[in-house]
């Protein structure tokens, strides 16, 4: 099926619609002159309304801006722009590609859902909090308590992470992002919810955090999500209240103090004590140690804690966050969400799509989508788990 592009509107409707939209990505001119490979003038220009952009310079600026072809012609058309923890996440701010990639996403998603007439239930907006002041330690752990008592974590482990939030309703993908620091971030569109993890094979225990650490946002903070970074005040230590959110719902205080008292970890070294418990709960040591201080049952300071690790791991100077982690969990006991490519290949397999659709969902190039859709066809094809976006 040829998607048509409709009839243009105004040069002046047109620039009003680009401008909207780069404003929308926190894009300046010059980067996004830079993203369609024109000049800065010409994007003042078409802005102004002063002249008009082909229609193959619309499909650079509509790839450029993660939107669609429409967005830019008819004002009435204008999705909604996505919303994002801009407060919760610094890279944001700074990096307009992460902006840019989610969008397209969620339109990806939104589209191949559509198309396959499959989506997902929204079983998390029941748990949703929409407190509009600070919460206290005793709420937030309730919370975090009552979803993972209905979410199946206990019994999936923590490593299915992933599955949990697609059972929940949240969309996730693996993506490789280029933000130091930043292991995941989560955007809202409409009803549609989507987290995106970083697709790291070293320092899982940071992704299996992290996804858990989004949740809570989602959770949370439901006004958080904003179009624009102004429109939240910020009195609220909203990552403290993710993390221990987190926390939480991955370690519960009921069952690490039953451990830590049955087991009479406190007889044991705080390093042997907690990497016991590690192996109980498979997160980081350094989540273990925020927990059972937390609880009151260690004193130990952050920083104490590093030096004995790398003493006891035998490491000197400056070490990497994923260095410190004792027995880390191997990077295949992820469990990687394969639900977008899964819908995609099925719905070129009953030829509702084609190739050229299936590289724009994907967002590689025809060339590469040619190479994987020939894997699809071939007799015992099977979609790896461990694929991401």
């Amino acid at each position: 099926m040829v998607n048509k592009i409709p009839a243009p509107s105004t040069p002046n409707v047109i620039g009003t619609l680009i401008r909207r939209q780069r404003e929308a990505m926190r894009m300046t001119v010059a980067q996004l002159a830079r993203q369609v490979g024109v000049s800065r003038n010409t994007v003042t220009n078409y802005e102004a309304g002063k002249t008009e952009p082909t229609a193959s310079d619309l499909v650079r600026f509509a790839t450029a801006l993660g939107c669609s072809i429409n967005d830019l012609l008819q004002s009435d058309a204008v999705a909604s722009p996505p919303k994002f923890a801009f407060r919760a996440h610094a890279a944001l701010k700074k990096d307009y590609s992460l902006l840019v990639a989610a969008r397209k996403f969620l339109r990806a998603y939104a589209e191949i859902e559509e198309i396959t007439e499959t989506r997902l239930c929204n079983r998390l907006q029941r748990f949703a909090c929409d407190s509009d002041g600070p919460m206290n330690d005793r709420e937030i752990e309730g919370l975090a308590d009552d979803l993972r008592h209905n979410c199946g974590l206990h019994d999936s482990g923590p490593e299915n992470i992933a599955s949990v939030l697609e059972g929940l309703g949240v969309r996730c993908l693996f993506f490789d992002f280029h933000s130091a620091g930043l292991d995941g971030i989560s955007a809202i569109q409409g009803e549609m919810m989507l987290t995106m993890l970083t697709n790291r094979q070293k320092g899982i225990e940071r992704v299996i955090f992290s996804g858990a650490h989004e949740l809570g946002h989602l959770v949370l903070h439901p006004r958080l999500f904003t179009a624009a970074e102004d429109e939240v005040e910020g009195r609220r230590d909203y990552e403290k209240e993710a993390n221990l959110f987190a926390g939480c719902f991955l370690v519960p205080s009921n069952e690490l103090t039953r451990i830590w008292r049955e087991d009479r970890l406190h007889r044991l070294p705080l390093f042997d004590a907690l990497l016991l418990l590690k192996r109980v709960f498979h997160v980081s040591i350094s989540c273990l140690l925020y927990r059972v201080r937390d609880l009151g049952l260690a004193t130990v300071s952050y920083p104490a804690f590093v030096n004995e690790v790398k003493s006891r791991l035998g490491l000197t100077g400056k070490a990497k966050v994923e260095d410190l982690e004792p027995e880390p969990l191997e990077g295949k006991a992820l469990y990687r969400t394969t639900r977008f490519q899964t819908l995609v290949r099925s719905a070129f397999l009953q030829d509702l799509i084609g190739v050229s659709k299936v590289a724009e969902l994907f967002q590689v190039s025809v060339e590469d989508a040619h190479e994987e859709t020939a894997k699809w066809l071939r007799p015992g094809h099977e979609l790896v788990e461990s694929s991401a976006v």
